[in-house]
């Protein structure tokens, strides 16, 4: 009996240094470009591509020489602008606003929308930058070449699934001849916009990279990754914004270029 003991011990014990030696831990950090696409081309633009920032922590388990499963946890902070000004002949993106910065939301009556707050005013929306902050499960398969040198090269495939933390606006408007809006609010920006936004997204994750042994158990890596959003980043049907006496259609997807550089042990 004790033989068999000592044996399913030993057993589990290799086991478990074969799984210790499979992980991998690190940290990571790295500047990114992104951009927002409007699905709705007619109607919003692009604004074009802004800089943001991520950081934080990579695991690895290796299933075999040449192949692993990744994930981590990383805090990204990113901006997107989008243009609302109408390209066309359609009617203009409209949201109501007090004196102090409080967005009024719209509600409906026989049809017709009107602000909840009476005195709220109204301000055509030109163009908006969003400003937010994600927690981010990365999740995917690794695949690496053998060992040259102190070199190794990889490809990666995998998801993104991001939670939304928090996201502030700064919008280019036009005041309607609202004088008093005028005089008492000059700039709209760093305003809080969770209500119209989604509370997740999901993009695809593609790159590569490489990485240097620099000891046993040990490496620096680095990796250029394109991350495709394929889920509405705002909410798909505004619970501010009229366009045409209606509430805002809108759908708009989060697209970036994100450049990492980390170690692992």
């Amino acid at each position: 009996m004790k033989k068999i003991a000592l044996v399913l011990l030993t057993t589990v014990a290799s086991q478990y240094a074969i799984s210790q030696n499979n992980f991998r831990f690190g940290l990571k950090l790295g500047p990114s470009v992104n951009w927002m696409k409007p699905d709705d081309v007619k109607k919003f633009e692009n604004g074009g591509a802004t800089f943001g920032f991520n950081w934080g922590l990579q695991a690895e388990y290796s299933l075999s020489d040449n192949f692993s499963v990744y994930s981590g946890l990383e805090l990204n902070q990113e901006r997107g602008k989008i243009n609302f000004k109408p390209a066309d002949n359609s009617s203009a993106v409209i949201y109501f606003m007090d004196e102090g910065y409080n967005f009024s939301s719209v509600k409906e009556e026989n049809g017709i929308y009107t602000p909840e707050d009476s005195s709220a005013f109204g301000v055509q929306l030109l163009e908006r930058t969003y400003k937010s902050t994600y927690v981010t499960l990365p999740i995917g398969i690794k695949m690496k070449t053998n060992e040259i040198g102190y070199m190794t090269y990889f490809g990666e495939f995998g998801l993104n699934i991001a939670f939304r933390t928090s996201t502030k606006i700064s919008d280019e408007v036009d005041y309607l001849g609202n004088v008093l809006a005028k005089a008492n609010i000059p700039d709209i920006s760093k305003v809080n916009m969770d209500k119209d936004m989604q509370p997740i997204r999901m993009q695809l994750r593609v790159g590569g990279g490489a990485e240097y042994k620099i000891s046993e158990g040990t490496s620096v890596f680095g990796s250029l990754h394109y991350n495709l959003g394929f889920t509405n980043s705002v909410k798909k049907d505004s619970k501010l914004m009229l366009n045409g006496g209606r509430p805002l259609g809108q759908k708009f997807t989060a697209h970036g270029i994100q450049l990492t550089v980390g170690v692992l042990f």
